[in-house]
């Protein structure tokens, strides 16, 4: 079930995470968060409007600089409830020490030179996007753009209520797991992904389980599986 995601209720707000490597990696990737993450940094996310966008700005610090994403997301008509956003554009800098600019990333998602399929949204961004749709049990899918030359369908189900602890306070959650197809790499039949799954590397997210929602903690590689795994967890709320 493909469904697109609505403007989650934070909307408006800026959350602070505090930031670590993953102690226990789930994932064998070459690249190593401890090598590149200052050790409880912070990383900072809005979520704001701009005449009919709805822009998520991402602000990641590294041992030798940061990572600034800036994800564009549109009204989607085609959307069932009426509701659902589209990416529309993202940029991505990376900035040294002295904020030279490392490297840069822009893709337009509004131009017809990719035949993207519906419901695709850049990876990064879905940790705080998710909390939007219904925590209901229900297996559902999208698709996580990682680059024009990979677009990976991912799953997502909710679990039971939790009550973690974070900097920013206690909280009454829902589990929110994601992982990969394995049909994006090797074609299986159905029974054979079914018994895979118990075995498939996760991303964990917990949500708040009542609105607005906010994500609350995040387990999982800061982008597709194999890149360097972290650890947020919600540190401060403003607006």
């Amino acid at each position: 079930m493909l469904d697109p995601i609505p403007a989650p209720a934070w909307l408006g707000a800026s959350l602070r995470y505090t930031t670590r490597a993953r102690p226990k990696r789930s994932f064998n990737g070459v690249l190593d968060a401890g090598e590149l993450l200052v050790d409880g940094s912070i990383t900072e996310v809005s979520l704001g409007r701009e005449n009919d966008v709805v822009v998520l700005g991402v602000v990641t610090p590294l041992k030798s600089g940061r990572i600034v994403d800036r994800i564009e997301l549109a009204p989607q008509p085609a959307a069932p409830t009426g509701r659902g956003l589209a990416m529309r554009r993202l940029d991505r800098r990376v900035m040294d020490q002295a904020d030279g600019l490392s490297r840069q990333e822009i893709a337009d998602f509004h131009s017809n030179t990719h035949a993207l399929p519906p419901c695709t949204y850049v990876e990064v961004g879905l940790p705080f996007l998710l909390g939007a749709q219904p925590f209901d049990g229900k297996v559902r899918s999208l698709y996580a753009w990682i680059c024009d030359r990979f677009v990976a369908k991912v799953y997502y189900e909710s679990k039971g209520v939790e009550t973690i602890e974070t900097p920013a306070g206690s909280f009454q959650t829902r589990e929110v797991s994601m992982y990969p197809d394995l049909n994006d790499w090797v074609k299986m039949p159905s029974i054979l992904n079914k018994l895979a799954k118990p075995f498939l590397p996760k991303y964990h997210m917990w949500y708040e389980a009542k609105p607005p929602h906010r994500l609350v903690r995040f387990e999982g590689p800061y982008g597709p599986p194999g890149a360097p795994e972290i650890v947020l967890e919600l540190a401060r709320s403003e607006g």
